[in-house]
């Protein structure tokens, strides 16, 4: 479904107050959500608006606007001495939060230092449509799948402390790769646009408290793409600050990012080598207890993402706004 990654990231499920273990009791516990809202963008990559690229190439996209709606949810099954150990699926909170689309099915487990650690594997987190060749102009442009696994090693509390770390490793796949086949590139030029490949990450938190249920988290990102076109593979570097706050039924987290994004080799279509400076903003709420039911939570996000690039075509912004409602058990 194209809309599926706009759902999962407009879920505006918060990060709780930590337990001693990592649940408050053992068992079965998990959400469901119900969420309504509308993504805006102007992409020349995205393939949920026209399928035709108007003339010039290197120029912006034409805005589209969807709604979206549907819901999704997460299961954990906590159990062992001292509630120390979990199976989960579903969506972080903490990702969703901060606007990052993760999917998961893992073990965590709570060491005697106090570090929490998980192992998780994120089957759909690369699965989307893509455009088969991005570059046609004033032509129908066909689509294909990208599709990848990846598997994710968290962790946080590192000894007893407020550090985290986040690592990942995802390989990706084109179905039908044809970027630039039209274009009258040699075979060279048209292989350096081959998005294929593997991606490194690394996220660095730590999280310092202000006061009572209030704080910032401060986060060092970087992101290798080794994709097995040149001209697509990129080294990121950047850094995000989450603040949030819990007061009484409130919930409110709020994320800036700033990633400088660099590629390796001369893009042969616009005959520069692409420079990417990405920064986005989150607002994530939940108002608990709502009507007075314990379990049920009112939840909303509004955020944008925006892509300066030194090449017009990959300049993009993204709106997204959605509220919903969640059920706890």
């Amino acid at each position: 479904m194209k809309v599926a990654k706009h759902l999962l990231a407009g879920a505006a499920l918060l990060p709780l107050v930590a337990h001693a273990g990592l649940s408050d009791r053992g068992g079965l516990s998990g959400e469901v959500s119900v969420i309504a809202g509308v993504i805006s963008t102007n992409s020349n990559l995205s393939t949920s608006g026209s399928a035709v690229k108007d003339s010039p190439l290197n120029s912006e996209g034409k805005r589209e606007t969807d709604s979206l709606f549907g819901g999704l949810g997460s299961l954990a099954f906590t159990f062992g001495e001292g509630l120390s150990k979990q199976v989960f699926v579903g969506t972080s909170r903490e990702d969703i939060a901060v606007g990052t689309l993760a999917l998961e099915l893992g073990y965590r487990q709570q060491l005697e230092s106090g570090t929490k650690v998980s192992v998780s594997y994120l089957p759909t987190l690369l699965a989307q449509d893509v455009w088969a060749d991005p570059f046609i102009v004033d032509t129908s442009r066909s689509e294909t799948e990208k599709s990848g696994d990846a598997f994710r090693l968290k962790l946080d509390g590192i000894g007893g402390s407020l550090l985290s770390l986040d690592l990942a490793y995802a390989q990706m796949d084109i179905d039908t790769e044809l970027s630039g086949a039209g274009m009258g590139l040699t075979t060279g030029q048209q292989q350096s646009l081959a998005r294929s490949g593997d991606t490194f990450y690394s996220k660095l938190s730590y999280r310092q408290f202000l006061g009572r249920g209030l704080g910032v988290t401060p986060s060092v990102v970087y992101l290798k793409n080794d994709a097995d076109g040149d001209a697509m593979a990129s080294q990121t570097l950047g850094g995000e600050l989450t603040y949030f706050s819990f007061a009484g039924r409130n919930k409110i987290v709020l994320t800036g990012k700033y990633h400088q994004r660099d590629y390796d080799a001369v893009h042969p279509v616009f005959g520069q080598t692409r420079s990417d400076t990405e920064y986005g903003a989150f607002l994530a709420y939940e108002y608990s207890q709502l009507f007075g039911i314990k379990p049920l939570a009112f939840i909303t996000l509004a955020g944008f993402t925006n892509i300066d690039s030194n090449i017009d075509f990959y300049t993009s912004n993204q709106y997204i706004a959605s509220l919903g409602v969640t059920y706890r058990f």
